[in-house]
């Protein structure tokens, strides 16, 4: 009985915030009460006629999308050579799993004043690459352990068979492994789409603004106008939300290194 409160509370100190918002969104400005005596969708028509808030939701796409189509492949590269070859300095690996847990705001400066100097900044290319960076450590790490559920013999009959390395991967790993690169993209595309660290401190182009820092921006110039900001709020998070949904069964089994029966 008890583990059920428990988790009743866990639950709500989790989703009230979220709730909350949604409430703000739908209800009339000024209407405080818990429950929304009517509801409208004023606020959401407000946000869509806003163009620089379609600017930010181009960006975001963008930013989300190229982040994933390059740390993707690079994090199926490296976590094969990390399952399959013996290499020095391989039995260091686990620090895969230390650098994401070191505090960002330790890199930026010297990461601002490196990216400027090639030329990256004020670029949507420069969070491209950063945000690949930094996922890099977790997403070869997930892919790693996928990589090794697949039995090395059935690729070594491949190779005798005549496959390239590169032929065993995309042949025979690559379709064994499908949860595992689900898992890796959704977890590529939610962090890329809810970071605002990287591009408060690289972007500063109103016109090359990402979602979270747009967002962010709303509240300078829209004051105590809670209803745009929440409906903005509810906007932002659907995309993340709609792919956890969507394929929430892979991205769990990718997590765990469980293959899909």
């Amino acid at each position: 009985m008890w583990k059920w409160v428990v988790v009743a509370l866990i639950s709500f100190f989790c989703l009230a915030p979220l709730l909350w918002g949604l409430k703000v969104s739908i209800a009339p400005q000024y209407d405080t009460s818990l429950i929304p005596r009517r509801f409208t969708s004023e606020h959401y028509r407000y946000i869509f006629s806003r163009p620089e808030f379609f600017q930010y939701l181009k960006n975001s796409v963008v930013v989300s999308l190229g982040t994933v189509a390059f740390a993707l492949p690079l994090s199926l590269l490296g976590g094969y050579a990390l399952a399959r070859f013996n290499f020095p300095g391989k039995q260091f690996s686990f620090l895969f799993l230390v650098f994401p847990l070191l505090p960002l705001i330790a890199v930026l400066v010297p990461l601002v004043s490196f990216l400027n100097r090639l030329g990256l900044y004020n670029k949507l290319s420069a969070l491209i690459v950063v945000n690949t960076v930094f996922n890099l450590p977790l997403t070869v790490w997930m892919l790693r352990n996928f990589i090794m559920e697949v039995p090395a013999e059935i690729e070594e009959a491949a190779l005798v068979d005549g496959c390239s390395r590169i032929e065993a991967l995309l042949r025979i790993s690559v379709p064994l492994m499908i949860p595992g690169l689900v898992a890796a993209t959704v977890f590529i595309f939610i962090t890329t789409w809810n970071n605002y660290l990287y591009a408060s401190a690289l972007i500063t182009k109103p016109s090359l603004r990402v979602l979270p820092q747009g967002i962010l921006a709303f509240i300078g110039t829209w004051g105590t106008y809670w209803g745009g900001l929440t409906a903005a709020g509810i906007v932002t998070i659907i995309p993340p939300l709609t792919l956890f949904l969507l394929f929430q069964r892979w991205f769990i089994a990718g997590l765990f290194g469980q293959m899909l029966k």
